[in-house]
């Protein structure tokens, strides 16, 4: 791996990630102030059900992401990736037909236009996916980078726009029906750049009736375990929003989702890791990579559980702001350290599995851990009937998932290490305690004493302190040669 093009191409996607952050802030803020808590929750359903989308590109895009990443774009044959695209359309149109067609037939009121929007948004978002994963691929982040300002622009103009209306009085009411159009248009703008770019611009793409059985069946056969382990992943990630969705009432499961919303903003710049790894990690030889794990797990641990400090601003935020939301703060910070879990997966097995074409058995062990959540759940609904108990068990559900993956690679290539597992209840615990007990400052001030003492005690062999000495050591041998 090319450090330095490494870092120059994590910045480039963490900055882009930065501005979309400020976006999502600003969606995450401003929207549930001018929108009801009934309107706001009806728009979190429209968003639960969007997240099964990707499920219905039946690993194309994954397929397209695994066989093409790291390849130079000289040797990239344009007729056979046309064909790809082309079929990919196809199918894509006929998917969100038939779901649109549903919605108008079968279902009745607010959920007749949320899976109508659904069904739109389908083919949008799925094609929209399959640009940014071939230029993930190719590893031309640059307009993978440009697309995140360019949709962060249009969530500033979507939310500042009827913001402004409402205040001066222009525009009496805003509708979640309203908001959902305007993000669908947000997504077209972005999709039409896309084709232009790949269409038009550098002429990679161009639309064909033909197509090669064995070339999409290629493309299916290495994309959809990856696919459908994602999405596993993605049914555990939302079996408690599920439950609450189902179980409880709109505005209860408003309040419950708006703690995701809240989450969603601290995993998005996150992710920009997973962006700029695959295609690395694509190119390293298998054993560089397996030593490499470790170290990964342990600076990517240290990071996000970093990350938990932004429970404090956006709890004073929050109270400040959306007083009307201030219980969902109770959620939030029951949630939060399930970021770091989910992010380790996410970032670091599940790219780790996929480069050395083991799906199989991240599958299997998506599906047992899924299963194992999902009676975890209908116990805790049945027996407490409490969204905080199921939040509980969210964290469970998550450590199960992590332990299942990671012990399995682990396991597999000899690498056993039990100082993650002991890391992540022990930081995970001193979190909910400090923040149940304790007011903002001093559990602040407790966190930071506990982060850095566990931080050191079970990560010292990777913590910034020892790493800095050895970086140290090595320039002075270098010195010396």
């Amino acid at each position: 791996m090319k450090i330095a093009g490494f870092f120059r191409n994590l910045i480039t996607i963490m900055f882009s990630n930065g501005v979309l952050l400020v976006s999502q802030v600003l969606v995450g803020i401003v929207l549930p102030k001018i929108l009801t808590i009934s309107d706001f929750g009806n728009y979190r359903i429209f968003m639960l059900y969007c997240s099964y989308a990707s499920l219905l590109h039946f690993g194309f895009v994954d397929g397209v992401l695994v066989k093409y990443g790291g390849i130079n774009v000289n040797s990239l044959s344009k007729n056979k990736l046309s064909q790809l695209f082309s079929f990919f359309f196809f199918l894509e149109f006929f998917i969100s037909l038939t779901i649109i067609i549903v919605s108008v037939f079968f279902f009745r009121g607010k959920y007749q236009l949320i899976f109508f929007a659904v069904g739109t948004y389908t083919i949008i978002f799925n094609f929209v996916t399959a640009f940014q994963f071939l230029s993930q691929a190719l590893m031309n982040f640059g307009i993978v980078a440009r697309m995140n300002s360019v949709l962060a622009i249009l969530n500033i103009i979507n939310i500042g726009l009827p913001f402004l209306l409402l205040n001066f009085h222009v525009m009496r009411k805003f509708m979640y029906y309203n908001y959902i159009l305007l993000y669908l248009c947000s997504y077209i703008i972005i999709l039409f750049i896309y084709v232009y770019h790949f269409i038009f611009k550098i002429k990679l793409i161009h639309f064909t009736l033909k197509c090669k059985r064995s070339d999409v069946i290629e493309i299916f056969k290495i994309g959809l375990p990856i696919t459908i382990a994602s999405q596993i992943a993605n049914i555990t990630l939302n079996l408690d929003n599920q439950f609450v969705s189902l179980f409880f009432s709109t505005n209860e499961f408003a309040i419950y989702s708006f703690s995701y919303n809240l989450i969603s903003l601290t995993i998005s710049i996150v992710l920009a890791i997973s962006t700029v790894l695959f295609p690395y990690l694509n190119r390293q030889k298998k054993n560089e990579l397996i030593n490499n794990y470790t170290p990964k797990m342990a600076f990517m641990l240290l990071f996000i559980y970093a990350t938990l400090f932004s429970y404090y601003p956006v709890e004073f935020i929050i109270k400040f702001i959306l007083p009307e939301y201030t219980s969902a703060l109770g959620y939030f910070r029951v949630l939060l350290p399930g970021v770091a879990i989910t992010t380790s997966i996410t970032t670091i097995i599940f790219n780790h599995y996929k480069v050395i074409g083991n799906m199989g058995s991240y599958l299997s062990n998506g599906i047992i851990s899924l299963l194992l959540s999902l009676g975890l759940y209908i116990i805790s609904y049945n027996m407490f009937h409490s969204i905080y108990i199921l939040a509980y068990a969210s964290l469970v559900a998550l450590f199960i998932w992590f332990f299942l993956e990671d012990y399995s690679f682990r396991k597999r290539f000899n690498i056993i290490r039990i100082n993650e597992y002991l890391y992540i209840i022990c930081i995970t615990f001193w979190f909910q305690l400090v923040t149940f007990f304790f007011n903002n400052i001093v559990s602040f001030m407790l966190y930071l004493f506990g982060y850095i003492i566990l931080s050191y005690l079970f990560e010292r062999k990777y913590f910034v302190v020892d790493y800095r000495m050895k970086l140290a050591t090595q320039l002075v041998v270098n010195k010396k040669r």
